[in-house]
């Protein structure tokens, strides 16, 4: 606890301060923890907006047709801003790839449901369980 001095008034409490500025009292805490001035602490802005000469990053990401949320998760990790906005998003798959009939699947899921064999997803998972090949697995 202290004093705080914001537009020529002393407050003796953040909560004081947050009800006079309107800025929640958390954010206050944490900016001051972070070193800002009280004036600084006191502002309606955004403070997580970065600018990159005079445009706010927000729209250089939204330019470039890319998920803001990925683009600050991988400048929090370090990538610079081309890195955060070049680098292709990784896809993790699911499931084993498979090929039946000669048609690459994605995974087993995708041929049983492209084929249309869902009330038999048990039994072709068995057959390949049990060593079938997958055209036979997937015979019926």
């Amino acid at each position: 606890m202290g004093r705080y001095l914001y537009d020529g008034k002393e407050f003796s409490s953040t909560k004081a301060l947050s009800k006079y500025c309107g800025v929640k009292e958390t954010t206050i805490r944490a900016r001051l923890r972070r070193g800002m001035s009280v004036d600084e602490a006191c502002l309606l802005t955004d403070h997580r907006c970065r600018y990159i000469e005079e445009k706010p990053l927000v729209s250089i990401i939204r330019e470039q047709g890319q998920d803001p949320d990925l683009v600050n998760n991988r400048l929090k990790y370090g990538y610079t801003l081309s890195e955060a906005l070049n680098t292709p998003k990784k896809t993790t798959r699911q499931g084993k790839p498979i090929i039946v009939y000669g048609i690459l699947y994605q995974s087993i899921s995708d041929a049983i449901r492209a084929l249309e064999l869902d009330d038999k997803e048990s039994i072709v998972r068995g057959r390949l369980n049990r060593g079938y090949k997958p055209n036979d697995a997937f015979s019926f």
